[in-house]
């Protein structure tokens, strides 16, 4: 069996270290390159000519993976995404025969990706696939408007729209919806950001993400925090303030 040249592209530092340290004990593998950034992912793609692309999808608050894929001209390597996406994109990743790994990291996840990713694509065009999946994600029936909260006791659907903001409370993450009621879950609150981010969300403090269409004003005095329309008052961080200041002028 031909032994794969891979590249990982992954925006966290301790997240591509431990996929390429999972990698290295498989031998039909052979890891020829990391990237944390898409210009860097995009250069060394087309110097190394690789045989597999693990791919993230969110590397930064303003890019994700299928923005590389739709730089790479007339690629030929496969590709299996690495995500935190819920069960409604995973959906499309099926549609178009794409395979993934969730986060957190299982290293029996990785193996299996790489068996079915290798059996499946054998005789498959990369080109068409990339294509096919980019058109895909881009169409509006793509765009996602629920997202599942599973709690001890339901699985509950809620309108994106409809979540006024999330916030950290220890191990659990706690969601206020605009019909004044809560749902805690016994998740971090990063797992849905990296979700929620993409749909008008903007994570403004380590322990809280706010839903953009409820904002009402900012206050710069006490350090500075974010007034919403239910009249909350949330916390801004240092390093998220200015950030927070740019992107409120394209929203």
């Amino acid at each position: 069996m031909k032994v794969l040249d891979v590249i990982i592209v992954e925006d966290e530092i301790a997240v591509s270290k431990s996929i390429e340290t999972l990698l290295n004990f498989n031998k039909t593998v052979n890891v020829i390159g990391v990237a944390h950034q898409i210009d860097d992912a995009q250069k060394m793609i087309e110097k190394l000519k690789p045989d597999l692309v693990l791919l993230d999808i969110k590397l930064s608050p303003t890019e994700t993976g299928f923005d590389l894929l739709d730089r790479i001209k007339n690629p030929k390597f496969k590709f299996i995404f690495i995500t935190a996406f819920n069960d409604y994109a995973l959906k499309a990743f099926k549609y178009n025969a794409v395979d993934y790994i969730l986060k957190p990291i299982d290293p029996d996840d990785i193996d299996s990706a790489i068996e079915r990713t290798t059996e499946r694509l054998v005789s498959e065009n990369p080109t068409e696939q990339i294509n096919s999946l980019v058109k895909f994600m881009n169409s509006n029936s793509f765009v996602q408007k629920k997202i599942l909260f599973r709690t001890a006791e339901q699985i509950r659907a809620v309108d994106i729209d409809d979540i006024i903001r999330l916030e950290s409370d220890a191990n659990y993450t706690i969601v206020y919806l605009n019909a004044g009621d809560k749902i805690m879950i016994s998740k971090s609150l990063k797992e849905y950001s990296d979700i929620l981010e993409e749909r008008g969300f903007f994570r403004v403090h380590q322990s809280h993400l706010i839903n953009l269409n409820y904002f009402k004003l900012f206050e710069k005095q006490d350090g500075g925090y974010v007034v919403l329309k239910d009249g909350s008052n949330i916390p801004v961080s240092k390093r998220k303030k200015q950030l927070l200041l740019n992107f409120l002028e394209t929203f």
